[in-house]
């Protein structure tokens, strides 16, 4: 399968392209307007040097079945803003995995393009700190994370640097309060060592950061010293709803500072991922966990290809064509 972008001044022309191009046989995946002004049509059609050596078609219902499966997920990755470049790589590799069910094939395109790492994978032996800019919900989720680990009988050390910020000490102290565990304040990355170093074995230390200015070189060189002070597994916390633009140049400067897991969180009050993909695609930075509540009882979700894929199609085209199928 051969995907190729075609632009045009309206729809007609676009498709006349198309049909120039790639023949009667291709497949419409995917349209939009242009940002030029203008159509851009996405379409499908078979490359020739492999059709040679793939297996015989299947029976025309069935491809029609997964035709309409592929158009779903392109009606979808529109929907979210995703980036074209990224949206015909995956609708590329969701091609090859076509079937009844998009989710399937979706999840599979998403596990071939991104990265995950969950999140409690190195808390046992490396402290956890949350990084991220001002407002990202960084302490938000530590006090998450924390109750969680806590409903899980783990031995937990919570951890806060954010000393400046009007409440923000508060608002963490009085999570751990209710968790029985004391809150530990810090000022500079060598409290921060030895906060740490007097841990006994086997408790997770989750470390809350004040909000970083990713352009400001003070900012980074402390984050980066107290990253360094902790010997931490850098999570970067950041909204999913924020300027693509700006984010993914956030993304890259935390990523600079260690960053190695991406947590994006407000999905509940955003309706449009294109943005946290184009920042994990770009960043090369693996998907662990999201937040999609405000309440601290309810913990971050594992961000994995199969979850990711049910916040990308809309739960009504999850499997439409095998409730077809049975009638």
């Amino acid at each position: 399968m051969r995907l190729k972008s075609f632009y045009g001044a309206n729809m007609t022309e676009a498709m006349r392209q198309v049909r120039e191009a790639l023949g009667d046989d291709a497949i419409i995946v995917a349209t939009r307007d242009d940002e030029n002004g203008g159509v851009r049509v996405t379409a499908a059609v078979d490359d020739p040097v492999l059709s040679d050596s793939a297996p015989s078609r299947r029976p025309s219902s069935v491809d029609t079945v997964d035709s309409e499966s592929i158009d779903l997920i392109a009606q979808a990755l529109v929907a979210h803003h995703v980036p074209l470049v990224i949206a015909e790589k995956l609708l590329a590799t969701a091609t090859q995995y076509a079937n009844d069910d998009p989710l399937l094939s979706i999840g599979a395109a998403l596990d071939t393009h991104f990265k995950y790492a969950p999140l409690y994978d190195e808390t046992l032996v490396r402290p956890l700190i949350l990084i991220g800019p001002p407002g990202a919900g960084k302490t938000l989720c530590a006090a998450k994370i924390a109750t969680q680990l806590t409903l899980q009988k783990k031995d937990i050390a919570v951890i806060s640097t954010d000393t400046e910020r009007a409440g923000g000490m508060a608002q963490l102290g009085a999570f751990t309060r209710l968790l029985k565990t004391d809150l530990i304040e810090i000022e500079d990355p060598h409290a921060l060592r030895d906060a740490i170093g007097m841990q006994k074995n086997g408790t997770t230390v989750i470390i809350d950061t004040a909000g970083c200015n990713p352009l400001a070189e003070a900012d980074r060189q402390y984050l980066t010293a107290l990253i360094k002070a902790a010997n931490a597994a850098p999570v970067l916390v950041l909204p999913a709803d924020l300027d693509v633009h700006e984010a993914t140049d956030m993304a890259a400067a935390f990523q600079k500072m260690g960053a190695s897991r991406l947590l994006p969180t407000r999905l509940d009050m955003t309706r449009r991922l294109g943005g946290m993909l184009c920042v994990a695609y770009e960043t090369h930075l693996p998907f662990c966990h999201f937040s999609a509540s405000g309440k601290v009882t309810e913990a971050p979700q594992p961000l994995n290809p199969v979850s990711l894929a049910r916040l990308i199609l809309p739960k009504k085209a999850e499997q439409p064509a095998r409730a077809k199928a049975q009638y």
